[in-house]
């Protein structure tokens, strides 16, 4: 029997409908395109999108054809180790980035696009630690640490130790904010955001190629980090020459819906918080009876 491993060669016949994704892909012609291939675990459909990448990379190019750059993105990897949203925003810019020096293009493009990236995790940082002290609770990460200290120095436990962390954790807080936002005009989130999709579409479109960003294991996540990850996917969904592959079981995404929007129990808002994320949807075939006997 063989193991429950992704491949990139089409063993259960699925290559055919990889084949049909990259060919709705390749008829977009820049046009934004997302597509959910959905099935549940152990169905094949990391093998599914895998395929599609072989089938649009092996695909003979006509002439004015745009090139295809793919980037990867497994959010269950990231889990536990960094904010899934701004990961997959890092992992999108940094294979732009390469693209950019190896093509010689758009190379300011690319560095704009990761300051707005860093404004935006600066943002993140500071206003998720204010929404906690609103709310009665501790802030998280450095500035969390920082708060620490000042609890341990409001209570008197002070001495040439404690003092020697409080002035690491400050420094170490401040620089870490200011090498993400760097000084400039007046901004605001929704400003950064818009300007982060406009210098986006413009860094493709000066490169001359098309995104596709193949997105696999988000329903093996964690609901906090499924949904962190569909909003960053949200950040750049329908935007020109992009092509968006996501793998997930529905259900699975259902239910990290379901747990966000805590106490909501309409069915209707929850299927339509995922499918408006997909404009066509793809289920992996269930397997043939030749398939069986073959595993």
């Amino acid at each position: 029997m063989w193991p429950d491993n992704e491949t990139a060669r089409g063993f259960l016949n699925f290559s055919g409908v990889a084949d049909t994704v990259a060919e709705i892909i390749v008829q977009a012609r820049g046009r934004p395109v997302s597509i959910g291939v959905s099935g549940a675990w152990g169905t094949g459909k990391s093998s599914m999108i895998k395929l599609t990448q072989v089938s649009l990379a092996q695909r003979p190019r006509q002439q004015d054809e745009r090139d295809f750059i793919f980037v990867e993105f497994n959010a269950w990897l990231y889990q536990g180790y960094d904010d899934a949203r701004a990961a997959l925003m890092d992992v999108i810019v940094t294979k732009l980035e390469e693209e950019a020096k190896k093509r010689e293009k758009a190379i300011d493009k690319t560095k704009a696009l990761l300051k707005r990236i860093n404004w935006l995790r600066a943002a993140k940082l500071t206003a998720g630690s204010a929404l906690a002290l609103s709310l009665g609770f501790p802030p998280v990460g450095l500035i969390g640490e920082l708060w620490g200290l000042g609890q341990t120095a409001l209570k008197g436990d002070i001495d040439g130790k404690f003092i020697g962390e409080a002035e690491s954790k400050a420094g170490e807080t401040a620089s870490t904010i200011a090498g993400l936002l760097n000084p400039k005009t007046e901004t605001s989130p929704p400003k950064e955001i818009q300007a982060l999709r406009n210098t986006f579409e413009e860094t493709l479109e000066e490169l001359g190629v098309t995104l596709v960003v193949l997105i696999d294991d988000l329903d093996r996540c964690l609901p906090e980090t499924t949904i962190s990850t569909l909003e960053a996917i949200r950040l750049f969904l329908f935007l020109r020459n992009t092509a968006f592959v996501i793998a997930a079981d529905n259900d699975m995404i259902k239910h990290a819906v379901r747990r966000h929007f805590e106490g909501v129990e309409d069915d209707v808002l929850v299927t339509n918080y995922f499918d408006k994320l997909i404009q066509v949807p793809i289920r992996v075939p269930p397997l043939g009876t030749q398939e069986v006997r073959a595993t």
